[in-house]
């Protein structure tokens, strides 16, 4: 079991998540969009790369074991999705029956990214360190940050 700092950090890194992925789907990511996608993954990539001082060989071990994560995390998101939030789209007409076998199962998905996540980020530090594991934190939450910007900016500060 994680301890108490382990798992307040994976939440994070999970709202973290839903964070960019709510932001790509502002994008639409339909088929115009689609390069919106590759651009964002593009900066992504170029953004880590530099933050965390990867060199060519540290970049090939380093990006496969991210985008199976990556692909693993996405794949509990459309469970999700299909499995409790397309399912119930207006709350106000199911019954608590439904409502509590949906949390449960949400939690479920829950917990199985933080297993994700905790697996993910341990073996980062086994196969680089826990310094850079720290720093791939600092990278992920300052590109979400610059990423935002982009958008807001994009949007003329409208609210």
């Amino acid at each position: 079991m994680m301890n108490f700092t382990g798992t307040a950090m994976n939440r994070s890194i999970t709202r973290s998540f839903w964070f960019l992925g709510a932001f790509l789907m502002l994008f639409g990511l339909r088929a115009q969009d689609e390069r919106n996608k590759e651009q964002i993954k593009t900066l992504k990539i170029a953004f880590f790369t530099e933050q965390l001082s990867l060199s060519p060989d540290e970049a090939a071990v380093f990006w496969p074991i991210y985008n199976a994560h990556e692909r693993e995390k996405e794949a509990l998101r459309d469970q999700q999705r299909g499995e409790i939030r397309d399912r119930f789209p207006n709350l106000d007409e199911i019954s608590e029956e439904e409502a509590g076998k949906a949390l449960e199962r949400y939690l479920e998905l829950e917990e199985q990214e933080e297993e994700l996540d905790k697996a993910f980020y341990e073996r980062i530090a086994l196969e680089f360190s826990a310094v850079r594991t720290l720093k791939l934190f600092q990278a992920e939450r300052d590109f979400r940050r610059r990423l935002f910007q982009e958008y807001r900016k994009r949007r003329g500060n409208r609210p």
